[in-house]
């Protein structure tokens, strides 16, 4: 089974040359890794690698950067895997994840289990990770079981799954929620599971990142729109609104020192604004 792996990367050229170098020590390396960037800065120079490495560059987005890498590789793998620039993956993720296609012809997607994810926290160093995941699973995780939709710092399609799909570039910038989207679109064509033997942790490295206010923008627009679009149940875009503009409202006098919880809350504030008037604009967060 060929497996290519996508990495969109921006403003983080150290962190794509440690991932880089992660792939290297896979237990089961990937048949071609191809990094999509939107310059030269992006990457590193010098890179000398033993994996089947190719880089292509354009116009920025998480979206139109993976667009283009599928465009690129649909031909040369059967499974796909996106990866964060900042995601640290089991030295046996790739071995695992074919292990799964390769047992059930009714997976179309596959994701792995987060032993911690920066995201939602303090960005984690890359030493802590490794330690991480050398502890193995935390206790009482389950082995193998289904979703809806998978997390974007690290999942896999079969690619015949995928034919034609593509992420939705109108989710401009880092593309909030474009894994939901994406994942249960190809998911219509089979079982989207996760699996507790693909381990990794998500550093949430918050350089490169877009601004607090546009993040807050795209928190409120990208549910309702994805609801509209038919991805996400009323209820489930509601709740994925209320609940960041609550926690937004809640920590703005006094954030957390890793999160700028002010500029994400005025964000907020502008997108239900558009949202009340009847613009549902996703890529209003680029006018910002």
């Amino acid at each position: 089974m060929r497996t290519g792996v996508i990495i969109a990367t921006k403003g983080r050229p150290r962190a794509m040359s440690r991932l880089l170098k992660l792939l290297e020590r896979q237990t089961l390396p990937p048949s071609i890794v191809l990094v999509s960037a939107s310059d030269q800065a992006d990457v590193e120079r010098g890179i000398v690698s033993p994996l089947n490495l190719e880089f292509i560059f354009g116009s920025a987005g998480s979206c139109t950067q993976r667009n283009r890498g599928l465009d690129k590789i649909r031909s040369e793998c059967d499974v796909v895997i996106f990866f964060d620039d900042d995601f640290v993956p089991s030295s046996d993720w790739i071995e695992q994840c074919t292990r799964i296609f390769d047992s059930d012809s009714g997976v179309v997607g596959v994701s792995g289990v987060l032993i911690r994810d920066g995201a939602k926290m303090e960005e984690i160093a890359w030493e802590e990770a490794n330690s991480l995941i050398e502890e193995g699973a935390p206790p009482g995780s389950p082995a193998l079981f289904d979703c809806k939709d998978l997390y974007g710092c690290n999942m896999a399609f079969r690619m015949r799954a995928i034919g034609e799909s593509r992420f939705d570039e109108r989710l401009v910038l880092y593309g909030w929620m474009e894994d939901a989207d994406f994942s249960r679109t190809v998911g219509r064509k089979g079982r989207l599971i996760k699996s507790g033997a693909m381990l990794g942790v998500h550093l949430g490295i918050k350089a490169g990142r877009i601004s607090e206010k546009r993040y807050g923008y795209s928190q409120v627009v990208n549910p309702w729109y994805l609801h509209k679009k038919g991805s996400l149940t009323a209820m489930e875009a509601s709740s994925h609104i209320m609940r960041p503009l609550l926690m937004n409202a809640a920590k703005a006098l006094r954030p957390e020192k890793h999160i700028d919880r002010r500029g994400r809350f005025g964000g907020n504030i502008i997108g239900l604004g558009h949202l009340l008037v009847g613009h549902c604009r996703p890529e209003g967060a680029g006018e910002l």
